[in-house]
């Protein structure tokens, strides 16, 4: 659960890099085709948002305190209509970015560009070393997992070691010793998720009911769990 959720938070992070180009108030029907021309004809750009000057003050507006909502009384609207362009995870992607804001800057009617060039090259490391982070304790509790049950099974043969000894002389094949461990090890595990889902459940309950507002802010929602994981769990 907490590797699902973590990396779904990164990839909420992900999603709001992105490329704003601001438009010039006379800006001119056939400069925006051309503008939209090179846009989607881009195969690194995911999606494309056109932002009205209207839009744009409603959101302002929105956003802005209470306190300060009365000076926006005012007769005209100083926002500029704009594009927020989202790209493809990439490793490449700043470059992409870079050379998009390049053709466009290059075009009439563009007021500015902007995409945040040092915050988005510390994001990509960020977020590459977060997701190394996840994937190498994915691994390591994967692997202590393995340990613990392989030992577990051990112990548990070695503890009846002379209960098999005895069945095996008095004539007992080699699958009728097996199968009592099998039905053992299938109970304990099934046993176990049910406890463990729970647990999680509980968890999960209580950390939406903690961070709910939080959550809500960034769109976001916890997961009890992948659906991979619980694939795997039932098979």
């Amino acid at each position: 659960m907490l590797f699902s959720n973590l990396n779904g938070f990164l990839s909420k992070l992900d999603d709001q890099v992105q490329l704003i180009v601001y438009l010039n108030d006379n800006i001119t029907s056939s400069e925006k085709e051309v503008l939209e021309d090179i846009i989607s004809k881009s195969p690194f750009v995911k999606s494309t948002t056109e932002v009205s000057k209207k839009i744009a003050w409603e959101e302002f507006q929105s956003n802005m305190s209470d306190n300060l909502k009365p000076l926006l009384d005012i007769k005209f609207n100083p926002l500029p209509a704009s594009y927020k362009i989202q790209f493809h995870e990439a490793d490449s992607r700043l470059v992409h970015i870079r050379e998009l804001s390049e053709k466009l800057k290059a075009k009439k009617g563009i007021e500015s560009v902007e995409y945040g060039q040092e915050w988005i090259a510390k994001f990509e490391k960020f977020m590459f070393f977060s997701r190394l982070f996840l994937f190498a304790m994915g691994g390591l509790l994967c692997f202590g997992l393995i340990l613990i049950i392989s030992n577990t099974i051990r112990l548990s043969i070695y503890s009846r070691q002379d209960e098999i000894e005895l069945m095996l002389l008095i004539g007992a094949t080699p699958s009728f010793v097996k199968v009592p461990f099998l039905l053992e090890g299938v109970l304990q595990g099934f046993t176990g998720s049910i406890l463990s889902l729970f647990l999680i459940r509980g968890i999960n309950l209580y950390l939406k009911d903690e961070f709910q507002s939080a959550i809500e802010s960034m769109s976001m929602e916890f997961k009890l769990i992948a659906e991979p994981y619980l694939f795997g769990l039932v098979g």
